[in-house]
């Protein structure tokens, strides 16, 4: 815990409440040194609570001289004849003891300290009963002190944590990865049935085994340097359990490298964790133990380095980060500051004091106040979106907890902050009239101004005039005549094909009608009375013949119509079997081009209302805007996707029927939009048929809340189909 510095007035009013009491810091809290950016630092730690509290030298200087019988008032004035400079403040002693009390950390000899000590353990565990209710998805419950069992594990543990070990945890590395790289076009076939209810089961089961040894490496890390572990237990995250242990004993090491590292160990376990699953994955036959191998693979790996080692998320990666930059406490006096930013500068409360202390820390611990509300608020919101796919009641209920806990909860702690904080005192009036100044000018401007209102889709540019090719027969690309993308002429050879059966089957024919008209010589010669059953197996053969004969004509490929020959795909394929029907390219002509977009069924507000203007932004040229002109929406619903580009199949964002193998047939029905593109002759836009691009529509400007609202519905819909 901060003590931060109160800073401000010398006196205090509250000062008649505390100058006369005899208090001191109980038996059971140790006091050690520590230094954060070169700053030095009192560590206080209570041994019966196993918690930690940072103060400065200056207020571990005042509390000493209450434990020689004075009262504060005596310690006060007597550290301010001492050293004017240094002596803490009135205000700042009220504060300091003030937390300290409320952390129980004191003893006093007043005849009422048995109340007092009921009282600050009522308010206590009020506050507990409080943080345990808000912190609803994270609830911890304490089971088996493991200390005694970590000093009797001491030999293995010193032996895991040795260079030795170091040696052989590489070793494991590289083997896992070797076997992952080896085997990875079945790790990611095999990823698509991870959530498949038949395997959830699994998948917990992975995830437990990997977060005990995840756990149990903390503390281990934490005894190896000599910090105690007394707390191991359940933890019910989103209402499943999973185990923990208490290594907060961590922050009580002088070396910070020691602090990283105890950070580091559960991670460190799990990755080794994952590459034995690899190696055990990769050598076994499909059936549970593969399975469960699979399971382990993923959350031992893929989501301990998302979530565990993320800075944002108050889990290992927030607290390396903490020690890595030497700011304890980041995340409280990160909503400090952002509280002292409020106060100095929307409020101007002139006696505002920032809990930065450093030209630094005033634009980290805003900026990372802000990123961590963010990042939290949009977690909740797609734990919430999961859950109600799955269950949707549950996720209605959960998406009323979120509203509250975002939305009433703070405004209700505001309003309150206006009503009766101490802080605002005589400049309650000013705050109060400032706070209901940006309500109204916030709610107007997002409620009733009108702003711009746009709709963004993807597409594909296609020529005016297009034709697509197609190998008429089937055979091997041997020859290519052509080059894609240059200018060809109708009727101009673009590629060759051959098939050796064919030749055969041509041969054969030949023979056969040849046979056939030495039998019909035959007969005439012999004054045969009937030869219609020859003159029929003479003209089935002909037929036969022709077809066989079109057929190979069919192996080279011609231009239909003048224009760019685009077939860059068929470079892949020379030498391979192409059978009949197969696409040979596309040749358009580049005298005037369009964008075609697809339109999602939720997006058909757009009917209801009347496009400004369209711009286009094409793959690989963002930073260009193309105008469109021209733009119609087609009323009537679509299945068929202007391009496989456009499908997830082939790398887009549609959804797309598993049972079509061409990715062309959309997973749910959508609107078709196109527009006439016209490109300056003086840009560098390079235009190509079939080259993918956002396409954004303007419509009639409509406030944000209607706009945020829509969305929101959309989303909905889209999701759950209400």
């Amino acid at each position: 815990m901060n003590l931060e510095d109160a800073g401000g007035r010398i006196f205090s009013d509250a000062w008649h409440r505390v100058a006369g009491v005899h208090v001191q810091l109980r038996a059971s809290v140790g006091a050690h040194r520590q230094f954060f950016r070169g700053e030095p630092w009192v560590i206080l730690r209570d041994k019966f609570s196993n918690n930690w509290f940072r103060i400065s030298p200056d207020a571990y200087a005042f509390l000493c001289r209450l434990d020689h019988g004075r009262s504060v008032d005596e310690a006060w004035n007597e550290s301010l004849a001492a050293d004017p400079k240094r002596a803490l403040t009135q205000e700042e002693v009220v504060q300091l003891l003030g937390q300290l009390n409320l952390s129980n950390l004191l003893q006093y000899d007043r005849s009422d300290s048995a109340a007092s000590l009921f009282e600050r353990m009522s308010k206590r565990k009020k506050g507990e009963t409080r943080a345990l209710l808000m912190g609803f998805l994270s609830i911890k419950i304490p089971l088996y002190d493991p200390d005694r069992m970590l000093e009797k594990a001491m030999p293995w543990i010193r032996r895991i944590y040795s260079p030795v070990g170091l040696v052989f945890y590489l070793v494991l590395l590289l083997a896992g990865g070797k076997a992952l790289m080896e085997e990875s076009s079945r790790l990611f076939e095999q990823g698509s049935g991870m959530l498949a209810p038949s395997n959830l089961g699994l998948l917990y089961i992975g995830f437990l085994i990997s977060k005990m040894l995840h756990e149990f490496s903390h503390a281990a890390v934490c005894k190896y340097f000599g910090g105690e572990v007394h707390r191991l237990g359940v933890m019910l995250l989103i209402f499943a359990p999973m185990p923990y242990v208490d290594a907060t004993a961590a922050w009580g090491f002088r070396q910070r490298s020691q602090r990283i590292l105890v950070g580091l160990a559960g991670v460190v376990a799990e990755l080794a964790f994952a590459a034995g699953a690899a190696l055990v994955w990769a050598n076994t036959a499909p059936g549970t133990l593969n399975a469960l191998a699979y399971n382990v693979i993923f959350v031992a790996s893929v989501s301990t380095l998302l979530f565990n080692m993320n800075p944002l998320m108050r889990f290992d990666g927030y607290h390396i980060l903490v020690d890595a930059l030497e700011v304890p406490n980041l995340y409280q006096r990160s909503r400090e500051q952002l509280r002292y930013l409020g106060e100095r500068f929307i409020l101007q409360l002139p006696h505002a004091q920032p809990a930065a202390r450093t030209a630094t820390e005033s634009w980290l611990l805003p900026t990372f106040g802000l990123l961590s509300m963010v990042y939290w608020l949009l977690l909740m919101f797609n734990i919430m979106l999961f859950i109600a796919g799955e269950y949707f009641e549950l996720g209605v209920v959960l998406a009323i907890l979120l509203f509250f806990m975002s939305l009433l909860l703070p405004l209700f702690k505001f309003v309150k902050y206006l009503m009766i904080s101490p802080n605002l005192g005589h400049y309650r009036s000013h705050a109060v009239g400032v706070s209901v100044g940006i309500a109204v000018v916030a709610t107007g401007v997002l409620g009733l101004l009108p702003a711009p209102d746009r709709i963004r889709v993807m597409g594909v540019v296609q020529a005016g005039q297009s034709r697509q090719l197609h190998v008429e027969s089937e055979g091997f690309f041997t020859e290519l005549l052509a080059h894609p993308g240059a200018v060809v002429q109708q009727g101009q050879p673009l590629l060759r094909l051959s098939n050796p059966d064919l030749d055969l089957e041509i041969r054969v024919a030949r023979m056969q009608l040849m046979q056939l008209k030495a039998q019909e010589i035959q007969a005439i010669a012999g004054a045969v009375a009937d030869l219609t059953p020859i003159h029929r197996q003479k003209q089935t053969a002909e037929k036969t013949l022709a077809t066989l004969q079109g057929r190979k004509e069919g192996l080279l490929v011609v231009a239909p119509v003048s224009g760019i020959w685009s077939a860059s795909e068929l470079d892949a394929s020379r030498g391979q079997w192409l059978g009949r029907g197969a696409s040979a390219g596309t040749i358009v002509n580049q005298d005037s081009w369009r964008f075609v977009a697809v339109l999602p069924q939720v997006a058909s507000h757009a009917f209801e209302d009347t496009i400004q203007y369209t711009e286009v932004r094409l793959r690989g040229q963002e930073e260009i805007n193309l105008q469109a002109q021209a733009t119609v929406v087609m009323p009537f619903e679509q299945g068929q996707l202007p391009s496989r580009a456009l499908g997830m199949a082939g790398g887009g964002e549609i959804a797309v029927s598993n049972t079509d193998s061409s990715g062309l047939t959309a997973a749910e029905s959508f609107f078709r939009i196109e527009s006439v593109l016209s490109v300056d002759p003086q840009s560098h836009v390079r235009l190509a048929h079939g080259r993918v691009g956002t396409m954004r529509l303007t419509l009639s400007d409509r406030p944000l809340f209607a706009q945020w609202e829509r969305k929101l519905r959309q989303l909905f819909q889209r999701r759950f189909h209400v």
